[in-house]
């Protein structure tokens, strides 16, 4: 039992502290656009403030029309406009003294422009908080899509694709109302209400307690229900997130799973993920209506008391504070006001969800910010003197390890590779042939040791200058052969591209096509052969023309025919290149003058 009870302490203790980072980060991301939430914050203040002086124009004219008996129209052409006695009556100084004559107009008048003015101030709090939000989202997606290439391939294997996309579109979207909404109310909480109480209590100051009081209460049982809206909003989006990568990877492998016949059984899984979904977002909902119950529970208790107060005055059955010479000026204006004070409460109990949301989404949105990346500057720029053995070589591994957390992939690794080798890396899977070529190209950072190309230690930059990898599956994507083979650069010219496709062997199906190299072709591959699809890589390879050549299993999936002639073309197009083909295809072993055996992650 104790230690149940430590586990739920330290549990409790990981999520608050949590909370509290994701808390500082949306705060650090605040500070960013902090001059357009301050002028939305201003907008809504003026907005508040704008509202008060409508409820003080509409009592006036109102006592104007019911007590004074005064006529809208009447006596136009002898209208005199003072400003200081219609101000004096419009700020309810004197509760006695009746209105002055013929201000009625003026003051409808005023109240016209005042209502523009508040509709202009709308239109600046949502202008200014979304132009805010605009600028953290297309940030955010900015600095995660750059991160996502320098990702450790570990925590890329640990994670969907489909999660990671949802991060970066729903989680980031998520924020939008937060910074927009949220933000800015906050600042308006701690100013217009606080206004609103000092305007209101030169003229009741018995409705200004009660907003006091009700104020905070309100507050308070805000931020407990908040709790619990941050949780469920968390275990939401976590929700939102797995259901976005269960479903993309199924999609992905739907001709798998169909021919395989388990089509129908994913579709019942998928369905099982998305009624999960359902759950917690019903959760979420539901604490929202409880925070808005509870939020017009003390509005109306506090509309209640101040309608009962005022009431009770007019009639004359209270003497108690004001109430005894309270005119109907006054309590029409205490009135108006007494609902719209509590409405920024109530924008900010809905806006307190954006909140809620917003926490749980930065949780996510951290957990891949603060994922480990390959940190290549870490590596020394100079060559210490005791990799200087072999400046000449091509490729050198000196003491290579590699671990996948506790697991070791490879071990002591120590390989040199001269220019114009032909080697063969033969092993079978498993034994780390892959893993070996991805530090070779500089695609992950070796635990230990070092990896040179070229006399310099490698990093993704040298790597990519000096390698040309041919995977075991090449990607193509939707656009025309020469496209393809190009890789859409603008640096290659027409006849460059051509020679590349003649010499691997493209346009002999290639000029069977209508539009020859120009013939589109279909993401992935669609319409073409596996031993189609190699060619376009190795026509690849040779246009980019780089010195050393990296191969893996290319001749995986092909007939006995293809491969022959794949093989054929490699040793066409790469005779004056530094070759290195992972395989455990004898007729790809038998052409390599070199064979390199790793088994176990160890070379042997």
């Amino acid at each position: 039992m104790p230690e149940t009870l430590l586990a739920n302490k330290t549990a409790f203790e990981e999520r608050r502290n949590r909370e509290k980072y994701c808390k500082q980060w949306l705060k650090t991301q605040q500070k960013t656009v902090a001059k357009s939430i301050n002028y939305a914050a201003l907008a809504g203040i003026c907005n508040g403030l704008l509202l008060v002086l409508q409820s003080a124009l509409l009592a006036f004219v109102l006592h104007g029309l019911l007590i004074e008996q005064q006529a809208l129209f009447a006596n136009l052409d002898n209208l005199r406009f003072d400003f200081l006695a219609f101000f004096k009556g419009l700020l309810i100084i004197e509760a006695t003294k009746p209105v002055t004559e013929n201000l009625l107009l003026p003051a409808l008048a005023l109240l016209f422009v005042v209502m523009m003015l508040r509709s202009f101030s709308v239109y600046l709090f949502q202008t200014l908080g979304f132009e805010a939000a605009a600028r953290i989202k297309s940030r955010l997606r900015e600095v995660l899509l750059n991160k996502l290439p320098d990702l450790e391939p570990d925590y890329l294997k640990q994670h969907q694709s489909g999660e990671l996309a949802a991060t970066i579109l729903e989680q980031i979207e998520a924020l939008e109302l937060y910074f927009s909404r949220y933000c800015p109310q906050q600042l308006i909480i701690a100013v217009l209400p606080l206004l609103m109480i000092a305007l209101v209590m030169p003229v009741n100051w018995v409705a200004g307690v009660i907003f006091l009081v009700a104020f905070p209460l309100v507050i308070f049982f805000m931020a407990l229900i908040g709790i619990s809206a941050a949780v469920a909003s968390r275990n939401q989006f976590l929700a939102m997130a797995r259901m976005g990568g269960y479903f993309l990877d199924r999609l992905q492998g739907l001709p798998t799973l169909k021919l395989f016949g388990q089509a129908q059984a994913e579709l019942e899984h998928i369905t099982q993920v998305a009624d999960d979904f359902r759950a917690t977002t019903m959760k979420v909902l539901r604490i929202a209506f409880l925070s808005s119950t509870v939020l017009e529970f003390f509005s109306a208790l506090g509309v209640a008391a101040i309608a009962v107060y005022v009431g009770l005055g007019l009639l004359g059955k209270i003497d108690f504070g004001p109430a005894k010479h309270i005119s109907l000026q006054q309590a029409l204006f205490v009135l108006l006001i007494a609902p719209e004070f509590f409405m920024p409460l109530r924008q900010l109990a809905v806006f307190y969800h954006d909140r809620a949301a917003a926490l749980g989404a930065a949780d996510l949105i951290l957990k891949l910010s603060d994922a480990p990346i390959l940190n290549w500057s870490s590596q020394p720029e100079i060559i210490p003197e005791e990799l200087k053995k072999f400046p000449d070589l091509s490729l050198e591994l000196q003491n290579v390890s590699k671990l996948y957390g506790e697991r070791t992939v490879l071990s002591n690794i120590n390989l040199q590779i001269k220019p114009l080798e032909k080697i063969a890396l033969v092993g079978e899977s498993g034994a780390g042939k892959t893993t070996l070529l991805k530090l070779m190209l500089g695609l992950e950072m070796a635990s230990e040791g070092a990896v040179l190309i070229q006399g310099q230690i490698i990093n993704p930059d040298l790597a990519s200058r000096n390698i040309t990898w041919i995977g075991q599956g090449a990607s193509i994507f939707y656009g025309s052969i020469s496209d393809n083979i190009s890789l859409f650069s603008p640096d290659y010219s027409a006849e460059q591209i051509s020679t590349a496709a003649t010499k691997a062997g493209v346009t002999e199906f290639s000029d069977k096509l209508e539009q020859g190299l120009a013939t589109i072709i279909g993401e992935r591959g669609y319409g073409l052969s596996g031993g189609q699809i190699q060619r376009i890589a190795l026509a690849r390879a040779f246009l980019k023309n780089a010195p050393i050549v990296l191969l893996d299993e290319p001749t995986s999936h092909l007939d006995e025919q293809n491969k022959t002639v794949l093989l054929e073309v490699i040793d066409s197009l790469f005779k004056d290149k530094t070759v290195l083909i992972a395989s455990h295809d004898p007729a790809v072993i038998e052409r390599m003058p070199r064979q390199i055996l790793i088994e176990n992650g160890r070379l042997l």
